[in-house]
């Protein structure tokens, strides 16, 4: 129980300033503190601190601009995407065969790859976004960023899958959320508070990858009505070549533009807002 304790208080004070934290683990040396009692002070110190930080617009603005509107985005996108692995691999390793959707199986497997790269992209850049805009409380907005993103849409799966719950298949949603949401926003989370100095060299790149693999993503989401207009037809399945080709499937993509650009607009703010400071400065310096 006193590891516990030592680890708890450990753990606060990291959203101390370096010199705030020696200072009070030296107090607590003097006077002699139990790891209980030295816990519940460090507690107290970091909710009068946070309490006073969140006085400030910036932990609002990245609370009401970033993870209001994402998570439940991300939340949402990355249970179809496990939802779509599903039949898939039921299918396939239980009778040997192709699940049957019209679209051919090369072209599928780009479509998972294209939009679990941009599942990653979006979640590593909206936590980059939020460490960023709001440092000293990120710790706060970051919690509710991961605990927002892993309960939303949890009673799909949760019911969807029923009595498959005792099953290695029940992991499969959560497993997927991991890997392309958790997993990379506590990445973007971290990043962000290395990055104190941010560049504008490495961050037009950045966006400009996030908003290609972005149009890239929700292009591949209008393939199925195009399988089921082709199929209609008595066509076979629809290969990559034959979906790029088709100009119904690049006009799908125009009703989700408000979406991509939702889980587009953290790292568009970033960009913005750097490249303004950086011109900034460079006046001040001229």
């Amino acid at each position: 129980m006193r590891n516990l304790w030592t680890r708890s208080t450990d753990a606060l004070s990291r959203s101390l300033d370096p010199n705030e934290r020696e200072a009070v683990f030296g107090d607590f040396a003097e006077l002699g503190m139990t790891d209980q009692r030295a816990m519940r002070s460090v507690l107290g110190l970091v909710l009068r601190r946070q309490l006073r930080l969140w006085k400030q617009w910036e932990p609002w603005f990245a609370l009401v601009a970033i993870i209001v509107p994402v998570c439940p985005l991300l939340a949402a996108l990355s249970t179809e995407l496990g939802q779509g692995i599903f039949p898939k691999a039921w299918m396939w390793l239980h009778h040997g065969i192709f699940y049957e959707t019209g679209v051919s199986p090369a072209a599928l497997l780009v479509a998972f790859f294209i939009q679990a790269i941009a599942l990653i992209t979006w979640s590593w850049t909206s936590t980059f976004a939020l460490g960023s805009l709001s440092r000293r409380t990120s710790w706060v907005n970051g919690t509710l960023f991961f605990v927002m993103c892993l309960t939303l849409g949890v009673h799909r799966w949760l019911f969807s899958f029923g009595l498959l719950w005792s099953t290695p298949w029940a992991w499969l949603l959560l497993m997927v959320k991991f890997l392309v949401v958790l997993i990379p926003a506590y990445c973007g989370l971290r990043q962000s508070a290395k990055s104190l100095n941010l560049r504008i060299r490495w961050m037009v790149p950045l966006t400009a990858w996030t908003v290609t693999m972005g149009v890239l993503a929700f292009w591949t989401r209008g393939w199925g009505q195009a399988a089921i207009d082709n199929w209609s037809h008595g066509s076979s399945a629809l290969t990559l070549l034959q979906l790029a080709q088709r100009a119904d499937v690049w006009e799908a993509m125009v009703s989700h533009l408000l979406t991509a650009a939702v889980l587009t607009g953290p790292i568009l703010y970033m960009l913005a807002i750097n490249t303004f400071l950086h011109r900034q400065s460079r006046i001040r310096r001229g």
